[in-house]
């Protein structure tokens, strides 16, 4: 596999980081999952903003606006047409003269930057919603989760309670509240329509998957979502940046939904699933355009 670091295009086994990389120590970063589909970056615009209200507010220098340059040039050299794009930058390993394990730095470092891409299936796969198990578990995690972290301690011992619980994830909560799953966000169908967590509600990702799912279905409702509503919610959906659209067909192992579709892939998620592969056959129809324009004007 060929991977990114600070600037350079090489082997994994060749690629090393410092052993006092304040990645490595501290879990002191910012991270971005992208997707791409024919060799076209999924809605790249909102990932490099997103990636760059992180920085700012982790104040790590670092200019996120060659992100999806880096993604299609990994999957160039990959020979990925499909694939997930990874891309992780931290504070970097502390100047000279700085102690390792100083909370704060009283110069600028040079940032680390890490990507690497891994094939995923194309868009005709996804001919339906893939389905999950869901374990409701107190969310314990820090309150800053509009950052995309790379502490994320958090998420990975939420995950091992699913586990433990038989469950593949994770419906997070707080106070009463829904929040999110492990790795994206929660939508569900009760009352005869679709809600999701605001962002203001809860500590929450303000995911990509969950932004484009908002633009494309304006009967989606932001507002706060409580555990009761999800407990009886006819459906429970997952979106994010690898699985796209996910249908929840459990909850503690008892079937989600009522009558004799429960437990089953709900009209919801199948439509919200087409919706996005139909967005991501526009992208890359729009990519594909544009690249023959910038031909036939050269």
């Amino acid at each position: 596999m060929i991977v990114y670091l600070n600037g350079q295009y090489l082997p994994a086994e060749n690629a090393h980081v410092g052993v006092f990389d304040r990645g490595f120590l501290f879990g002191d970063g910012v991270y971005e999952g992208v997707r791409v589909f024919e060799h076209t970056v999924m809605c790249p615009d909102r990932h490099v903003g997103r990636m760059a209200g992180g920085l700012a507010e982790a104040r790590i220098p670092w200019d996120p606006r060659s992100l999806p340059e880096i993604g299609l040039e990994l999957c160039r050299q990959n020979d990925l047409a499909d694939a997930f794009m990874y891309v992780q930058v931290t504070r970097g390993a502390p100047p000279p003269g700085e102690p390792p394990r100083a909370r704060t730095l009283s110069s600028t470092g040079t940032p680390t930057v890490f990507a690497y891409a891994t094939g995923q299936p194309p868009i005709d796969h996804y001919a339906q919603p893939p389905t999950t198990h869901l374990a409701l578990v107190e969310d314990r995690r820090w309150s800053r989760g509009h950052l995309k972290s790379i502490s994320l301690l958090g998420n990975v011992l939420s995950a091992y309670e699913a586990q433990a619980m038989d469950a593949q994830e994770v419906a997070m909560h707080k106070d009463g509240l829904l929040t999110e799953a492990c790795a994206s966000n929660i939508i569900i169908a009760v009352d005869g329509g679709l809600v999701t967590p605001s962002l203001d509600s809860a500590s929450i990702l303000e995911g990509a998957t969950r932004a484009r799912c908002l633009a494309l279905d304006p009967s989606i409702v932001e507002r706060p979502v409580g555990v009761d509503e999800l407990l009886r919610a006819d459906e429970v959906i997952l979106v994010g940046t690898t699985s796209i659209v996910t249908s929840a067909l459990t909850l503690d192992g008892k079937p989600i939904g009522n009558g004799p579709h429960a437990g089953q892939i709900g009209p919801h998620a199948r439509r919200l699933l087409g919706l996005m592969m139909d967005d991501c056959r526009a992208q890359v129809e729009a990519a594909k355009a544009k690249t023959g324009e910038a031909v036939a004007v050269g």
